[in-house]
């Protein structure tokens, strides 16, 4: 199963934002409250994973601008023991 990481507004007011850096590749195990992101909008936020599992596809190029809500990347969730 996967899941999304999306541009998250990091205030109030915040319509769009930069992603600066990605801080995780392609493959890299993720867990929820990790940093994956460095993002710019009227200063340095850093986005946080909300979900255990694997980065599988990124979808927005380090340096590019998108509107809140837009997904950054593809996170292959980790299965839960039991489920």
């Amino acid at each position: 199963m996967e899941d999304y990481i999306l541009m998250a507004a990091m205030y109030p007011t915040m319509t769009s934002g930069k992603v600066e850096k990605y801080l995780v590749r392609q493959g890299d195990k993720v867990a929820k409250g990790m940093a994956v992101a460095e993002i710019v909008a009227e200063g340095y936020f850093t986005l946080l994973s909300e979900f255990d599992g694997r980065i599988k596809e990124f979808y927005v190029s380090e340096g590019e601008y998108v509107e809140v809500d837009t997904p950054l990347m593809e996170v292959e969730l980790e299965e839960k023991e039991g489920a």
